[in-house]
């Protein structure tokens, strides 16, 4: 076998060692090395296989590492030995299974071990997650001992082996193993009266000196605790620290090397007084490769030198001795893991669990308090990176959720009890400095461990983190009613935490009234197999929230204005571009309604939106917008800007919905062409809320004309807004408005906390306002905008019903505002149930057209950079319904990406969703090279084609920036030739797209381009051939 570099240069720097033989009587200067590997906390990763996942992978798992070992053994015969820190018998279904399915002698880790040839293992703390009996039927199976110095029985005679002495060719090597006394506080169940670990750094400074009286050459401590820092129980309880390695090599002499786990860290290699510690990656992510040389002095042999390094495995080549002897265990455990048991129809993810309420921590939370009867429950997101669903659901899908075999007790608290332990939980995140923006990331405390964050079910609470910590917990109700300190409560909470683990204090004294001995992700599984579809209502009640301070609220009198902006027909949730499942009319509607009702005594409330409502779905555009109005309806809203998209059904379809409108469409800056006032089309409106009168100015796009179908807007401009605006503001303020927002349908972008870094229309027309204008709403962008320019909050939510903004204004307007811009996740809140009944409506209309399948695709289609695959399988099919030379398409014409798997006609819909006619042009060579002059002006191309390759240099003078088209098969663009060009009729009348000379032969096709692309799609080959061809190529000279 090729040894791998880094293998190289550690076998290089042993190539001078004595042969192998006994040197127990070696002459005084000869020299040996000794080459020491490790490994820790493998947690049952033995082979590249991702059992939540059900996929394999190539980043760890011990047969990787027996790989690197094997090779190193090859290149150092008889002088390799090999140890691991501990924590090997708990953390995937490899090893669930055969401690709760079925039991498997030997053990799969051990078994995998054996194959290895290790030399020795401490005992970690999870080794006692399924019992002492379970861990000495494991261990028995060994061919190597299993270490702990410390732990004893209550008659204090040793539990297990405390060290053992290894002779590696005349060399005496001892190695003892500690385990961390957290076992009493994790386990406390299943060693309570049975076991005592003693204090580490003692029992090191006792034995130490017993391994070397021993005769021992070499001494290496096996310890699974971490370097240092504050343990996660309260010490005060008598209870020795559980992270102290770098203590015990500071303060115990006569080790020469240390190798820790326990805390799922690396650490290469430093020296601490006279020891060397080294720490490699958890889960066989890399082996710890240490060479001690020794040298023959007064009859001893000693070390004079020691250099370490990490060999990580990834991408290694497995052990087939490894998996050999796991191949059985590895099928119990796939059989075990892709059980189905159930099925979800949403996604639930866990990725913000630790921000806001999510459904899949209530699901845990509330099957607790299901199973218990208490009424709270406690825990933590364990895994941020756990998907639910959409569809089958499997044993290891819902494990991942909860990874560990914690059981479940009862507890009676105190409410002073639970807001101490609500509060002590908040520490996660330090508290914020002033000044901090409000759309900033939350920071999070680096030396507090994610699964030390809880949170809480039975209760609504609210989290200050501009506050002290004990002052954080700003509200906390029980079934409505403020939770009082003498109040009592019983509270679900797994055995870890109970039992003190993560310092919770607070409720070391608190009395367990019921202790399950359940496991708590068995409870989950049997719950998903009882209910068969796990549904967001079952569990979900949004109760917790975090608040960054009393700074950033407005109390007293007050507006509240509500924004949405380009909602863009978006009934029906659908996934962003991260696939998380966003939007939705129901889900917006819960929104808007929480905003409305946080709006309480003082503060009075509007619901604008920046324009653009209906284009853009199945289920909007087939009934022309009709449901997106009776939901706009319902919400009550006061007034909306018409967006560009408005137009791009006609004005007689614009108007008739206007007529089915409970509300105001505004375009103050819409005029007929020859300056007069479209009297259909209001300039503003004045909203009456108890005394106070709040003026709403709406303006268009500047750039409506240009971003429609012109013939739509035909008679109609646009006019520049900023003049307007001041005029109209003057007017308003005359008439009594005590507050002026401007609706305006121009974007732009910002940085990604949305208040910095500002570019883009809208902000260059708030930079030309005069007047006072106390909020600007902007759309049109589909950005996340929540920032000041010229003294004017401006403020956008995204688009496709994904997020609203949330402005309270002081009244009268004095002193600062607040704006918050609030995400809408599907699986972090209840859809309103009269707005779901209107969605349900508008899709039984248009049947089951919108889940025809139309094709499949093998890999995620994004729409991403300039040019992508998704844009040139549309060109292609406007080649191909026009049975034309080349097809080309405008690239804002292509509107959503595709997900891989099965594609539906309403996800095609979204594509392509203006649903524009498809024209074929005739043209000769020459003015086809003239047309793509005109087109690829830009660096940027705004347009993907089919039926040729085209390079130009984007930096060339006008004229001459196209250098060549290739043609299929090498044929080159002749320029008396005749040729046929399929493009959209947004194409055919906007510049810089629009075919100038009218002699050309223009011919309708009979469908458009939707039906283009879904015909085309039809036809071809599933999985769909995704094209990976360059067809436009810049070159730059």
């Amino acid at each position: 076998m090729k040894l791998p570099k880094l293998l190289y240069v550690l076998a290089a720097g042993i190539a001078g060692c004595a042969p192998v033989v006994s040197t127990g009587n070696a002459p005084e200067g000869v020299t040996l090395d000794l080459v020491v590997l490790g490994t820790t906390d493998v947690h049952g990763h033995l082979r590249g296989w991702d059992y939540f996942a059900n996929a394999p992978q190539s980043r760890e798992g011990l047969s990787r590492a027996a790989t690197v070992i094997d090779s190193l053994r090859a290149a150092n015969p008889g002088h390799v030995l090999v140890f691991d820190a501990g924590d090997l018998l708990q953390g995937t279904p490899l090893t669930y299974v055969p401690a709760k399915v079925t039991p498997q002698h030997p053990h799969p880790v051990v078994a995998a071990m054996n194959a290895v040839g290790y030399d020795a293992s401490a005992i970690g703390n999870h080794e006692f997650n399924y019992g002492i009996g379970f861990l000495d039927s494991a261990i028995a199976g060994a061919r190597f001992p299993f270490l702990s110095a410390n732990t004893r029985r209550l008659d204090g005679g040793p539990a297990y082996k405390g060290w053992t002495m290894i002779d590696r060719g005349g060399v005496k090597v001892g190695v003892i193993g500690l385990t961390t006394p957290g076992v009493v506080v994790w386990d406390a169940d299943k060693v309570k009266g049975k076991l005592i670990l003693d204090d580490l750094v003692a029992t090191a400074k006792r034995v130490v000196p017993e391994v070397r009286a021993a005769g021992a050459d070499v001494v290496v401590a096996l310890v699974h605790s971490g370097l240092s820092g504050e343990s996660s129980y309260d010490e005060s309880t008598g209870i020795p620290p559980e992270d102290v390695s770098g203590r015990i090599a500071g303060e115990v002499s006569g080790i020469d090397l240390l190798i820790y786990g326990h805390s799922h860290r690396s650490d290469s290699g430093t020296v601490i007084g006279q020891t060397l510690v080294v720490q490699p990656k958890n889960w066989a992510t890399s082996v710890s490769a240490v060479t001690l040389s020794l040298a023959r002095a007064n009859g001893k042999w000693g070390v004079v030198s020691r250099k370490s390094t990490l060999i990580p495995v990834e991408n290694r080549a497995e052990s087939q001795a490894v998996l050999t002897v796991t191949e059985q265990g590895h099928k119990l455990a796939m059989q075990y893991a892709n059980a189905v048991i159930g099925n979800t129809a949403l996604v639930w993810k866990s990725d913000s669990a630790r921000l806001r309420d999510m459904p899949i921590s209530d699901f845990v939370l509330e099957v607790e308090r299901k199973f218990t009867g208490a009424d709270l429950a406690s825990g933590s997101v364990f895994n941020t990176n756990a998907v639910l669903g959409p569809g089958p659901l499997t044993v290891a899908q819902v494990a991942q959720v909860y990874p560990y075999e914690n059981t479940l007790k009862v507890i009676r608290i105190t409410g002073k009890q639970l807001r101490e332990y609500l509060d002590f939980s908040s520490r996660f995140y330090p508290v914020i400095a002033p000044g901090t923006s409000a759309s900033a990331p939350l920071a999070i405390d680096p030396k507090i461990p994610g699964y030390n964050f809880d949170i809480v079910s039975g209760v609504a609470y609210t989290m200050d983190l501009s506050r002290p910590f004990g002052e954080r917990i700003t509200s906390l109700t029980y079934k409505g009613k403020p939770v009082a300190p003498g109040d009592t409560f019983s509270m679900a909470i797994n055995n870890y935490r109970q039992s003190g683990g993560g310092g919770y204090s607070m409720i070391q004294s608190a009395q367990v009234i019921r202790d399950t001995q359940t496991e708590i992700r068995q409870l989950l599984i049997d719950e998903v197999k009882q209910k068969g579809t796990l549904r967001v209502d079952d569990y979900f009640t949004p109760s917790w929230r975090i608040v960054r301070g009393a700074a950033a609220q407005v109390t007293g009198p007050r507006l509240r204005v509500i924004s949405t902006n380009d909602f863009h027909g978006a009934l029906v949730p659908g996934p962003d571009a991260q696939g998380v499942v966003r939007g939705g009319a129901a889900y917006v509607a819960r929104a808007i309604e929480t905003a409305r009702a946080e709006c309480t005594g003082e503060c009075v409330s509007i619901l604008v939106d920046g324009g653009d409502l209906f284009q853009g779905t199945a289920v909007s555009n087939l009934t022309q917008g009709r449901a997106v109005v009776e939901y706009y309806n319902k919400m009550r809203y006061d007034a909306v800007v018409v967006g560009n998209h408005e137009f791009d059904w006609g004005v007689d379809t614009l108007r008739a919905r206007m007529r089915q409108s409970n509300f105001p469409y505004l375009g103050v800056n819409v005029r007929y062409t020859d300056g007069r006032d479209v009297p259909w089309i209001p300039n503003d409106t004045i909203i009456q809320r108890g005394k106070w009168k709040i003026g709403v100015i709406g303006f268009a796009s500047v750039i409506t004309a240009s971003t429609t179908i012109s013939t739509n807007v035909t008679g109609l401009r646009f006019d520049a807004p900023a003049p307007i605006i001041d005029s109209v503001a003057r007017v308003m303020r005359a008439k009594g408005a005590d507050v002026i927002v401007a609706v305006e349908h121009d974007g732009g972008f910002c940085d990604r906390v949305a208040t910095t870094g500002c570019s883009g229309e809208i902000f260059k027309i708030v930079g030309q306002i005069k007047e006072k204008i106390d909020l600007m709403v902007s759309g049109h962008s589909h950005s996340l905008v929540n920032t000041v320019v010229n003294g004017i909050p401006i403020v956008q939510a995204r688009s496709s019903g994904r997020a609203i903004a949330v402005v309270d204004i002081p009244l009268p307007r004095t002193g600062e505002l607040s704006a918050m811009l609030r995400e809408i996740g599907v699986d972090s809140m209840r859809p309103v149930a009269g707005i779901d009944s209107i969605v349900s409506r508008a899709v039984a209309a248009i049947g089951s057209k919108l889940n025809e399948k139309i094709t499949t695709i093998a890999v995620d289609l994004p729409r991403s950079g300039s040019q992508y695959p998704l844009g040139n399988i549309v060109a292609d099919a406007f080649r191909w319904a026009g049975k034309a030379d080349f097809g080309i398409t405008n690239t804002a014409g292509v509107r959503a990406p595709l997900r891989a798997g099965p594609v539906t006609f309403a996800q095609l819909f979204e594509v392509q969703p203006f649903g524009n006619n498809l024209f074929r042009v005739q043209m000769r060579g020459f003015e086809f090279k003239e047309y793509l002059e005109r087109i690829l002006g830009a660096k940027s191309p705004g347009v993907h084609v089919s039926g040729f390759t085209v390079t130009y240099n984007p930096e060339g003078a006008a004229g001459s920036r196209v250098t060549s088209v290739l043609l299929p098969e090498g044929r080159t663009l002749s320029d008396a030739a005749m040729y046929t060009v399929v493009i959209n009729d947004f194409m055919l009348g906007n510049d810089p797209y629009a075919i100038r000379d009218k002699s050309m032969p223009v011919t309708p096709i009979p469908f458009t381009d939707q039906e283009a692309t879904i015909k085309y799609l039809r036809v071809q080959r599933q999985p769909l051939a995704i094209p990976a061809d360059a067809r436009i190529v810049q070159v730059i000279e």
